[in-house]
């Protein structure tokens, strides 16, 4: 009998907010990472990312924009870890285009899926992007209590 060995070639673009209570989005994109699937997270810096960052500088008693960095270094390795260096990279988002970057960035790594929580893709910024992707699009409900 022949095996033939086959590249997955699934890639999951997860889009995740740190400071928002948990939801299922990192838990489908484990899900890909174990079947061999390769991860990208995107991780959304918000307001409470930023107070979070300005916390932290307060308690290392650093300038904001070296807590900022470290902190958000700090941040992508954990995803990285989470998933293994070799299937993820994480990516951090600031701005109000993170929605236009999320799906180009989907778009040109021919990722075979978005997942992102469902609050966000019901924000009114991203309803649209969503509606239009080209790119399957999970919605990840919040996770079970």
């Amino acid at each position: 009998m022949k095996v033939i060995e086959m590249n997955n070639r699934e890639h999951m673009v997860a889009v995740v907010d740190p400071t928002v209570g948990e939801d299922s989005t990192l838990d489908l994109a484990q899900e890909v990472a174990n079947r061999g699937g390769r991860v990208t997270v995107m991780v959304l810096a918000s307001r409470n990312t930023v107070a979070g960052m300005s916390a932290f500088a307060d308690s290392e008693d650093l300038p904001l924009p070296d807590a900022r960095e470290i902190y958000l270094e700090r941040l992508a390795a954990q995803y990285t870890e989470r998933f293994g260096s070799h299937q993820a990279a994480a990516t951090i988002l600031t701005g109000s285009d993170a929605s236009r970057f999320v799906f180009a960035t989907a778009a040109r790594t021919a990722a075979t899926m978005i997942a992102m929580p469902q609050r966000l893709a019901a924000r009114r910024g991203w309803r649209s992007s969503v509606a239009k992707s080209p790119v399957p699009v999970l919605i990840a409900p919040p996770r079970a209590a």
